[in-house]
């Protein structure tokens, strides 16, 4: 049976430009993707009131679906298949990247991966200026997730 992430959270930038971030979180059986560019406040992904469902229901129990202030997509139905994937990349990586850093701080490109896999410690994956082979494939699949609307 393929390993199920709790959450996974991608980050990329510098500490001069910021970070942009892409969370994604399954919680009491949904699950949800958002990003978060440089410019928005950063969220808690270990916080259980940063969560995204619907359908939400009414006093008389009927569903309705609630209208978020944030762009989130819901990710319940294909969870199982985006774990298998993102523990694919992460399986081959190394559990860190340290290249050469810039004297200049805003030439740096640092990224990393934070993510749980249920029965397990939280883990880190991260690098600056050094990156896996497949850094990039992984970023457009994470993102790819994103050109849906709920």
């Amino acid at each position: 049976m393929a390993s199920r992430l709790d959450f996974l959270v991608f980050y990329r930038g510098n500490m001069v430009n910021g970070f942009d971030y892409v969370y994604t979180k399954r919680y009491e059986g949904h699950a949800f993707w958002q990003a978060r560019p440089k410019d928005m406040t950063q969220s808690d992904v270990l916080d259980d009131e940063y969560d995204f469902y619907n359908p939400h229901f009414n006093a008389q129990g009927e569903p309705f679906n609630w209208h978020y202030h944030e762009t989130w997509v819901d990710m319940t139905n294909v969870w199982d298949h985006f774990s298998q994937e993102a523990t694919n990349y992460l399986n081959s990586w190394m559990s860190e990247y340290p290249g050469p850093t810039f004297d200049d701080p805003s030439r740096n490109d640092e990224w990393g991966v934070r993510f749980r896999v249920p029965g397990q410690p939280e883990q880190i994956i991260w690098g600056i200026n050094a990156f896996p082979a497949n850094l990039d494939a992984f970023s457009d699949f994470i993102y790819r997730f994103g050109t849906t609307q709920p």
